[in-house]
């Protein structure tokens, strides 16, 4: 399912850290971003040094580790110029110099140090602008693609959670993170290939012009949107708030079509949905965004309204959750932690050195809380799951999860993309780092059989020994990192059985009760 709501990365589907990453929103520039109908805003300015010039002096200036400029350079050049095989980079100690077809285009001296990435930076656009002066192929060259092919040679190089996200990926990032213009509706591409609305946001501009869950979008504005991928739909419906829109729908349970008008509002992606399960409430936490605490509480108080006295507890689904804001992060796990560490981060850069804390008035919760992890739970669900454990506030139910310890800072680079660069790592309150590792939890369910036979007393002490171990570790081997995840496998279903087990815990208060104190700091026993 695909929604406007909620629309994650769809060139990078296969990569679970690329919806996984936690922001610390420090952007270069707060320049506003300009939206058009029907096609994607291109800033004006595409100069491929620009570019390069200001990612290498965030990469110098931010990046976790310390970088080496001169191997950098050499793959970002070779990235940048793989449209045109006749040019090479030929490298000395002292110079780098371009040709094509064996003749000399131009030479410059490297910079003393290899970690200045101002001067790289500086070198490197000048060898760029030449080559294109010089490359028929490289002039005739979309200038986006060429700093797509740049930026991701470049990032390559740092990290698996460093990237870089072209104009038109950027755009659904901020959508995605801060929300923006847009009707508030959720689809999906059917194996027919229509174009179905399958959820409707409450009080969104969609919801009172009357659009239906289970229309077919067939036209927006005038346009005919049959056959045309998902993206060209998302292009079409977001915009600048207040601006009109009309969609033309079909609606099989009619057999009509209806043209309806509607203004966009602000939509801001739902990232909570809660259901009630009897006396317990289960809430989905899909993702971290700038609305998530405050649709976490509401969550939470409709539960209390619906179940009243005899509320068990709270099931929080977290898995596939990619992640989101690191200070939405923060929040949800306040929302659980009366006061106390969440988590800190260490980095190279000074501000990204840090301990984050909760404040007693921010919590709202003493509920007993099982929180449910998986393979795809990554980045800020992590957090909140490692700190719930740690702190003795939840128990983590599940498989092993993604395992993203890092914090990404996201910079607004010229051409409107984004260099998405890691600078921190993550700790849990208990001092362990989960990067690569993950979060195990307190009960497996990875090779668990009946829900009845998972939620014992037996099948938590059977896992304390693999808790103490994890989470005392502080630099693991690959190996004891491969070792470990064994134990119990990180799966990406999401299976009933899981709530099922959540759903008991909360009602054997003596089985909770053990399984939190089993998982709760255990490197400082």
């Amino acid at each position: 399912m695909t929604s406007f709501l909620q629309w994650t990365l769809p060139r990078a589907a296969g990569i679970l850290l690329v919806g996984a990453l936690v922001a610390s929103c420090a952007t270069s520039t707060d320049t506003p971003q300009a939206q058009t109908r029907g096609g994607p805003a291109v800033a004006a300015d595409v100069n491929i040094e620009r570019v390069v010039l200001q990612a290498y002096r965030a990469i110098g200036d931010r990046h976790l580790y310390e970088p080496n400029f001169r191997t950098l350079s050499v793959e970002t050049y070779r990235g940048f110029a793989s449209a045109d095989p006749a040019l090479a980079l030929e490298t000395s100690d002292t110079s780098f110099t371009v040709k094509r077809d064996g003749r000399e285009v131009m030479s410059r001296p490297t910079p003393g140090s290899t970690s200045d990435g101002r001067a790289w930076g500086g070198m490197l656009a000048e060898l760029m602008a030449g080559s294109i002066d010089t490359s028929p192929a490289l002039r005739d060259s979309d200038r986006q693609a060429l700093i797509r092919q740049a930026m991701a040679a470049t990032t390559k190089q740092l990290d698996r959670n460093s990237r870089y996200a072209d104009p038109e990926e950027a755009r659904d990032n901020r959508f995605q993170r801060d929300g923006g213009g847009g009707v508030g509706i959720t689809v999906e591409r059917t194996d027919e290939k229509k174009i179905m609305i399958r959820a409707i946001q409450d009080g969104s501009p969609a919801g009172k012009a009357g659009i239906q869950v289970g229309d077919q979008i067939l036209a927006i504005d005038g346009e005919n949107m049959v056959d045309r991928p998902l993206s060209d739909i998302v292009r079409y419906l977001r915009g600048t708030v207040g601006t009109p829109v009309v969609l033309t729908v079909l609606r099989p349970a009619q057999g009509r079509e209806l043209t309806l008008g509607m203004k966009r509002g602000r939509i801001v992606p739902t990232t909570v949905v809660y259901e009630r399960r009897g006396d317990v409430g289960l809430i989905l936490l899909s993702g971290f965004n700038t609305a998530t605490t405050d649709n976490l509480r509401t969550a939470i108080d409709r539960a209390r309204a619906e179940i009243g006295a005899g509320l068990a507890g709270l099931i929080i689904d977290m898995r596939g959750n990619r992640g989101g804001l690191l200070d939405q992060a923060q929040a949800v796990a306040e929302v659980f932690i009366g006061d106390g560490t969440i988590f800190s981060t260490q980095g190279r850069h000074p501000d990204s050195r840090r301990t984050y804390k909760s404040a007693a008035a921010r919590k709202i919760a003493d509920l007993p809380v099982v929180v449910l992890m998986n393979g795809g739970s990554a980045s800020a669900a992590e957090i909140v799951a490692a700190a719930l454990q740690d702190r003795g506030r939840a128990v983590v139910v599940g498989t092993t999860s993604y395992g993203k310890g890092t914090v990404q800072t996201v910079v607004r680079l010229p051409n409107e993309g984004e260099l998405i660069l890691t600078w921190s790592r993550l700790q849990a309150p208990s001092g362990y780092t989960w990067n690569e590792l993950g979060v195990l939890p307190s009960i497996c369910t990875a090779k668990a059989g009946a829900a009845g036979q998972a939620a014992t007393t037996s099948a938590v002490d059977s896992n304390q020994a693999s808790l103490m171990r994890w989470h005392a570790l502080r630099n693991p081997t690959q190996q004891e990192v491969a070792d470990l995840r064994k134990i119990c496998p990180p799966a990406d279903n999401s299976p009933e059985r899981d709530i099922e087990i959540a759903s008991q815990l909360l009602h054997d208060r003596a089985l909770y009760a053990h399984a939190v104190q089993a998982a709760t700091f255990q490197a400082a026993r």
